[in-house]
């Protein structure tokens, strides 16, 4: 039942069409699961640009925002995910340039009952039990691919500012895979988002944090990036902000992957750090301490049925993980479990996913790990994928801690739609 709170709680949260003002829903091209329609207002920019038309995100039931440089999308695209979604329609969609920008470089444990004491008897030997035999694994020796912590965002700063300075955009880390957000100018009570957008692909993200900077990943590979920060006018209606578009070049292709960032925010202090380098002190393997994260995860964090039950009624409009308030209560959600996953190995240098998509129960988030070395990768006593070089490894601990076998986990088909 658990299982299917999780993935059943994001279709709660309704879909709908956004259709400039004074047109009907009928002309605007978009599609949405439930056919609502609602509209959204033209706003003008400092430098004439307009607010654009767009889906809204079926996580949060709120307006979903492209950039210039989004392409269009089909419904197999769209995406499902805590703080945003993709255009779920195969129309292509333009956004004027915002506002010009002025760039300066800165330097379960089972418990059972034991029996009722009988009468003393005197003791009978009884034959040793065999244990059960752990799979053989493959030969997956640790190494470090460099973890990049929160409280290291701002080295070697390379910042855009809009024309009043309220907000920031930080490029200069992104060889670590991620750009750098930061909003002052735009009031709390106004939604913000963001939107990336490269090499054909768009992400969008709620920004909740003012005056600090937020780590947006930066997973589309090498090339030209946009980044556009829109502000609310009003309901559904959005304006650009600022948009910058910068070249990126990863020190590697794993290194989103083994950062901090909106998704699985984490520093060098924070409470599921430590608790990860405790499990992984002294092993020396990379199936040793994914094990151990794992195993931990599994018996120790449980489904928060009051989170989803206050998403599926939309007390919460909008939700971003935490990996270390999942920590501390020790309860959450299925992108709880996937961000606190990813946190964990992520700060041991362990490249790790999370990922977003459909299972056969409905949308869900789970993890992809990268293991680099020859045969099966045997994590929680089971062989999970057979590696020949390098490889990711699916893993669900949502599943696991709900009961799901490893084998059945296995069976199970996850199609993966976004990737963080």
């Amino acid at each position: 039942m658990r299982l299917a709170i999780c993935l059943a709680l994001i279709f709660a949260l309704s879909s709908c069409q956004i259709t400039p003002a004074g047109q009907s829903s009928a002309g605007t091209g978009f599609s949405s699961a439930d056919s609502s329609s609602v509209t959204a207002q033209n706003q003008q920019t400092a430098s004439g640009g307009s607010s654009q038309s767009a889906p809204t995100d079926p996580v949060t039931g709120q307006p979903v925002v492209t950039s210039a440089a989004n392409t269009s999308m089909t419904a197999s695209e769209s995406d499902v995910q805590p703080t945003a979604t993709l255009t779920a329609s195969d129309t292509t969609n333009t956004t004027k340039p915002a506002a010009s920008a002025t760039t300066t470089k800165k330097p379960t444990s089972t418990t059972t009952r034991k029996p009722t004491p009988g009468p003393t008897s005197t003791p009978t030997a009884k034959p040793a039990a065999t244990p059960t035999p752990t799979p053989s694994g493959g030969s997956f020796p640790y190494r470090n691919y460099g973890a990049f912590f929160r409280d290291e965002y701002g080295s070697n700063s390379e910042i855009t500012q809009s024309p009043d300075g309220g907000i920031s955009i930080d490029t200069g880390c992104a060889p670590n895979g991620v750009a750098l957000v930061k909003v002052d100018s735009i009031p709390s009570d106004k939604r913000c988002k963001v939107i990336a957008s490269a090499n054909g692909a768009t992400y969008q993200y709620d920004l909740l944090t003012r005056s600090n900077f937020v780590g947006i990943p930066l997973q589309m590979g090498n090339g030209s990036y946009t980044i556009t920060v829109y502000e609310q006018v009003s309901g559904t209606s959005y304006t650009p902000k600022l948009a910058h578009t910068f070249s990126v070049t990863l020190a590697s292709t794993l290194k989103p992957y083994t950062a901090a960032s909106i998704m699985t925010d984490f520093s060098h202090g924070s409470a599921c750090v430590q608790k990860a380098s405790s499990l992984c002190s002294g092993i020396s393997t990379s199936t040793g301490k994914v094990d151990a994260v794992y195993r931990w995860i599994v018996g120790n964090i449980s489904y928060d049925r009051d989170l989803a039950n206050s998403i599926s009624s939309g007390t919460v409009k909008t939700y971003i993980p935490s990996p270390d308030k999942t920590f501390s209560s020790k309860k959450g959600i299925c992108f709880d479990y996937a961000s606190l996953m990813c946190a964990m190995l992520r700060s041991q240098g362990i490249p790790t996913r999370l990922v977003v998509g459909s299972t056969p129960l409905g949308y869900h988030a789970w993890n992809e790990v990268y293991f680099a070395g020859q045969g099966w990768v045997v994590v929680a006593s089971f062989k999970w994928k057979e590696i020949d070089g390098s490889g990711w490894v699916l893993f669900d601990t949502t599943f696991a801690a709900g009961g799901m076998s490893a084998a059945s986990i296995q069976s199970t088909t996850h199609t993966k739609q976004k990737t963080y």
